[in-house]
């Protein structure tokens, strides 16, 4: 490795040492022509010159410039052989032609093998000599008219010749005595300066954030090793926050597990704790450096703040700024987004809006909301305007991505996620599709679309039909009671530029608002089960459902009048559809589960497609059964609220004809309670995870800890 690692430097530092002779010559060569030339072209500069004068001088000096070619080639073949080290045969002047010239022949006994500390040197200078040295015709016939005999030329030349000569002679002479001590002080260098390099720029970057946040988003995307350079650092000055807390509560003997503080008297008194205060710390770190890191890592941010079982409170409360608090632009920044991003720039814009804020109501990764006025109607809207860039930096770094899935797959079991085989490759492919339509607005205005006419919800909230049918065939009912979503002018939206209706809500997790709208906790129950209903009709009836339900896209509208408060949903930029299939299969697993039938699961899991074709269905089955009978897998079933219309998924009342054939197929042991333990690794072998059930993980995700809040 030492002597590879040897050749490789050795070989690098020749290249480089090539092409600046290389270079040098060329600058060499662009420099007016030498004594030699002008005296081998005899023109008048008072003489006016014709294309076939010009021709004719110009084939008599390259006869004469011949000799002078040859004498400097073999003057820098004496040279170049002092250089290498051969003795001076000290022949003569006319004999020096045959033997000290590059190209004379020798006996087959003095001919030697050249190494390349020989030869590399040789054809640098024999390329400076031909590209400096070769006579110019355009600048042999022009040379007396055109430039002034000077004798600086020659002098410059033969001086930077000389400098070249010994900075070669000097590296080859210590690329020949390279030792490992040597080694180690050029990597040392290197590395060391490469260190400084980056701890300057590292500061300069840390100064412009602090200015923007935002700022380094580009350059991260142009250097992946930059932001790899600043995701390690953020790494290390995490650790200390991660690990000094348990410590401490364990040495003190006091601990908090969510609500529960186990020796602490109060809340007040953890509150006023040590590690608390480094929990805290810890998460504000972790969510600046997701900040600063760009949009897929404030993406990544949004998914974990609703995690409350992954992180501490501290570090969840930190995250939560990404769902809606991001650094954005206002002033003339925001007035410069929206014209560029506005249909018909300056102009169009003042044609449909009047009264635009330039504070912006809400920003996240990607975008910035403000309110204005249609100019026609009066009617208050919400522009969501798109940050700058962003199509560059989703270029460059989901190249990147796609390059580590493609390592991921290649990896045998990395691929594998609780022992179920899937394709990250095909999960990417699947969440880049997703991800470039999400930055594409006019994309998500046919979601948006798409999403208030599956739940039958038009303009103001009012009810309209819905399109979305049942399991039987039958129009579901309109949603608008219970849920609203803003609607979309796609007619006036473009790829930067959507423009929604305006409706004014109250963030799910905003307690202290939510008390003081009155929401009491039967209605908080009553939106948290009307939360859940939208999903399962999003996954089993509409076949179409958002994948970022985060609690910056929750709202809760309430009203004076003393109707129950309804749940809104904003930003469509990221869904996903399901096949027939899919969705069925999805509705078979949620009745399987509740009626705790293991064979109606596994007939379930065979319609969403997720065994492989060599699962062995009976050990699936026990397998469920085992997990059923030791409370695994249970169901707490609540009873209905009252004074509260949220409908129940309309199911036919026989199953259909398909449903009993994979009930048959499933069901070949008729008692599986007992069959003997299966384990869970040889069970999940015969699943397999589809790319679209990737995306239903994340969308419960924060739905689960939205709704929990």
């Amino acid at each position: 490795k030492c002597l590879l690692f040897i050749n490789m430097a050795a070989s690098k530092v020749v290249l480089s040492t090539l092409l600046l002779c290389c270079l040098s010559g060329m600058v060499i060569g662009l420099a007016p022509p030498s004594p030699v030339l002008r005296r081998a072209v005899p023109l008048s500069t008072h003489q006016p010159i014709s294309m076939y004068s010009r021709m004719n001088h110009l084939s008599m000096s390259t006869s004469n410039v011949e000799p002078f070619r040859r004498g400097v080639r073999q003057r820098l073949s004496s040279k170049l052989s002092h250089m290498m080290g051969r003795k001076n045969d000290k022949l003569s002047t006319d004999n020096m032609k045959s033997s000290s010239s590059l190209f004379a022949k020798r006996p087959s006994s003095e001919r030697k093998t050249p190494t390349i500390f020989q030869t590399i040197p040789t054809l640098a200078f024999l390329l400076l000599q031909r590209i400096s040295l070769a006579p110019n015709p355009a600048w042999a016939a022009a040379s007396t008219s055109v430039f002034p005999q000077s004798p600086a030329y020659d002098i410059g030349k033969r001086r930077i010749f000389t400098f070249l000569q010994s900075m070669l002679q000097s590296t080859m002479t210590s690329l020949r005595k390279l030792n490992m001590q040597k080694v180690k002080q050029i990597v040392t260098i290197g590395l060391s300066i490469w260190a400084f390099v980056n701890l300057i720029e590292s500061y300069r970057a840390h100064k412009r954030q602090k200015l923007d946040a935002t700022s380094e988003w580009g350059r991260y995307a142009d250097y992946p090793s930059a932001r790899g350079l600043a995701l390690t650092t953020l790494m290390m000055r995490l650790t200390p926050y991660v690990a000094l807390p348990g410590i401490i509560e364990k040495i003190s003997g006091k601990s908090k597990d969510g609500d529960d503080y186990d020796g602490y008297n109060t809340k007040e008194e953890y509150e006023s704790s040590k590690a608390h205060q480094l929990r805290k710390t810890g998460g504000q770190l972790f969510a600046d450096g997701l900040l600063r890191l760009g949009p897929l890592y404030i993406k990544i941010g949004q998914i974990l703040s609703c995690r409350e079982n992954l992180f501490p409170d501290e570090w969840i409360t930190a995250m939560e700024k990404l769902q809606d608090r991001v650094p954005a632009k206002s002033g003339q920044e925001a007035w410069e987004l929206l014209y560029e991003a506005c249909p018909g720039g300056k102009s169009g814009f003042h044609k449909t809006f009047t009264d635009f804020d330039d504070v912006p109501l809400a920003a996240a990764s990607l975008g910035q909301v403000h309110k204005a006025r249609l100019r026609s109607s009066g009617e208050r809207v919400a522009i969501k305007i798109q940050r700058s860039r962003l199509r560059d930096i989703y270029d460059k770094d989901l190249t990147l991505m796609k390059k580590i899935s493609k390592v991921a797959d290649s990896i045998g079991k990395v691929g594998q996620v609780g022992g179920i085989e899937q394709s990250w490759e095909g999960i990417f492919s699947d969440a880049e599709t997703i991800l470039y339509r999400e930055i594409d607005y006019r994309d998500e205005a046919e979601n948006a679309i798409r999403f208030a006419n599956d739940f039958g919800i038009g303009v103001g909230g009012v009810a309209i039909d819905s399109t979305a049918r049942g399991v039987d065939g039958k129009a579901l009912p309109s949603a608008a009671e219970w849920l609203r979503t803003p609607y979309t002018y796609g007619d006036l939206s473009s790829e930067k530029c959507l423009v929604m209706e305006y409706v004014p809500s109250i963030k799910v997790t905003n307690d202290a608002k939510l008390n003081e709208a009155g929401v009491t906790v039967e209605d908080r129950e009553y939106l948290a089960e009307a939360l859940a209903h939208s999903y399962l009709r999003q996954f089993c009836s509409n076949k179409f459902f958002s994948t970022d339900p985060h609690p910056g896209n929750l709202g809760i509208e309430v009203f004076e009048d003393g109707r129950a408060p309804r749940m809104v949903f904003y930003d469509f930029g990221q869904a996903c559809s399901l096949s027939d299939d899919q969705a069925g299969g999805i509705l078979e697993v949620i009745e399987s589960i509740i009626d705790s039938d293991a064979k109606k699961s596994v007939a379930a899991f065979s319609r969403m497609g997720v065994l492989k074709d060599n699962a062995d269905f009976e050990k699936v089955q026990a397998k469920c059964q085992q997990n059923y009978d030791t409370g695994k897998l249970k169901v707490k079933k609540r009873k209905k609220r009252s004074g509260r219309n949220v409908q129940q998924l309309s199911r036919a009342d026989t199953d259909d004809t398909d449903l009993e054939a994979r009930l048959e197929m499933a069901g070949k042991t008729s008692n599986t309670t007992q069959t003997e333990a299966v384990k869970d690794a040889e069970v999940m072998s015969y699943f397999t995870l589809q790319s679209e059930y990737a995306f239903v993980a994340p969308a419960l995700s924060p739905m689960d800890g939205g709704g929990r809040r």
